[in-house]
């Protein structure tokens, strides 16, 4: 029996919540995040969501959010050049952020700050999160949701950058012509694996 390929969609504003949720569930166990966020951390699913409400947000203004048909996996892309926020970006988003990070937000800086010290120069696709809902994972949801952004690399000719937090993210991305640059160590942290892809 073949399976069909799960539909996908460039996401709206009808579709964040939704996001926000799947995101928050499959990034609850990432070592990246249970870095910046540890366990313990008061109210710490609620304040995930809002960490990547803000990012979903953005990457909607610019096009680069996709969500599958039936909700269960979403895509926060940015196009090229935008992947770093402006300054105005920063600062209305200042007192969300702070409410987030609260006493982990020096850490996070330096995270961030880690991240965007060694983010390429290139324009290019950035992939800030890929996320299915657990329970969902491994059916092909996150293939459909690369799919239509990395076509339009190839058609444009322009490469796709992430970094990959997990080994099973990392595989995915691999199978999909990314490949591995040197890995990144975070100060106290996890290592993230930044990856590459070149047009085909």
């Amino acid at each position: 029996m073949i399976e069909s390929t799960p539909a996908v969609r460039p996401a709206s504003s009808a579709d964040r919540v939704r996001a926000t949720e799947v995101l928050a569930a499959a990034f609850a166990d990432d070592p990246l995040f249970l870095h910046v966020l540890p366990l313990g951390a008061r109210r710490r699913a609620e304040r995930l969501r809002r960490f990547f409400d803000l990012e979903v947000r953005r990457s909607e203004r610019f096009g680069g959010a996709w969500a599958s048909e039936d909700g269960a996996g979403t895509a926060v892309w940015f196009p090229p050049c935008t992947w770093r926020p402006t300054a105005w970006e920063v600062l209305r988003a200042a007192p969300a952020v702070v409410r987030v990070l609260g006493r982990e937000m020096p850490r996070a800086l330096r995270v961030q700050a880690t991240l965007q010290r060694h983010h390429p120069s290139t324009p290019h696709w950035y992939l800030f999160a890929l996320a299915t809902e657990p329970g969902r994972q491994g059916g092909g949801i996150g293939t459909a949701l690369l799919r239509p952004v990395l076509e339009r690399c190839d058609r444009d000719r322009l490469p796709a950058y992430l970094e990959a937090t997990g080994e099973r993210s990392r595989a995915l991305y691999l199978r999909h012509g990314f490949r591995d640059a040197e890995p990144l160590l975070l100060p106290g942290g996890p290592p993230v694996h930044p990856m590459w892809r070149d047009p085909r």
